[in-house]
């Protein structure tokens, strides 16, 4: 099945609306069950740079000698544009 395949096959049971509704739902009750897992939590920037590499994105941390203080990620013609160099 491909992507258009499966559109159709979805919003032909469901209106786009309600399928996607139900798409960010799904994956917000997955992260609170990855993040909030007692005596299994992890740290939100562990995730978030789980889920970029596993989308083939590129992470940039910046960081002072303790806190993190900013992040970004993105595919790689978004993160050229962003850091022209």
């Amino acid at each position: 099945m491909n992507l258009q395949e499966l559109y159709d096959y979805i919003t032909s049971q469901l209106t786009p609306e309600e399928a996607l509704k139900r798409s960010l739902e799904a994956g917000l009750i997955n992260y609170k069950e990855i993040k909030f897992k007692k005596g299994k939590e992890i740290h939100p920037l562990i995730l978030i740079s789980m889920a970029a590499l596993e989308m083939g994105w590129r992470i940039a941390v910046e960081k002072d000698k303790e806190n993190v203080r900013g992040i970004s990620i993105g595919t790689k013609k978004y993160m050229d544009n962003l850091f022209k160099k």
